[in-house]
């Protein structure tokens, strides 16, 4: 499976064909972001991964009161641009809210930032070979949730 965290500042999260957790930036564009989950696809089609063809993206791109129109209007077809790449390659989605994968994670922190500070050590804890930031923190933790909950 792959696990994305949408957006500009967002990750793609997912295990190589040894089982490894591998988390990488979301790519520039969609033309990228296209030939990426193109190449993932190609990796994981082993006769033993046909399940792996699975996408499960964090629902996001809604309105919030307080954001500014456009941007959030450019976020939301971002995340659409997600979903049509993924339909198009062939892979199923799924779509989990953030604190429905948070949750599994334990207590969080009720302020945003300490919640991503803490997500961030929860991770770097759980996957040591990785250099986990900010950036790709969260995609880990929808992983750490679809391999427990998906």
């Amino acid at each position: 499976m792959i696990y994305i965290d949408p957006g500009a500042s967002g990750a793609i999260a997912y295990r190589d064909l040894d089982g490894i957790a591998q988390v990488e930036k979301m790519p520039d564009g969609m033309t990228d972001l296209v030939d990426r989950l193109r190449e993932l696809r190609a990796l994981r089609i082993s006769p033993v991964r046909l399940a792996s063809r699975k996408v499960i993206i964090e629902k996001v791109g809604n309105y919030m009161p307080g954001n500014s129109g456009p941007s959030a209007a450019k976020f939301a077809r971002h995340c659409g641009h997600i979903e049509c790449a993924c339909y198009c390659l062939g892979f199923s989605t799924e779509q989990v809210a953030p604190q429905k994968w948070m949750k599994a994670l334990g207590t969080m922190p009720k302020d945003k930032a300490q919640r991503k500070r803490h997500i961030k050590e929860l991770m770097a804890r759980k996957h040591p070979h990785l250099i986990v930031t900010l950036v790709n923190a969260d995609a880990l933790g929808i992983m750490e949730w679809g391999e427990h909950h998906a």
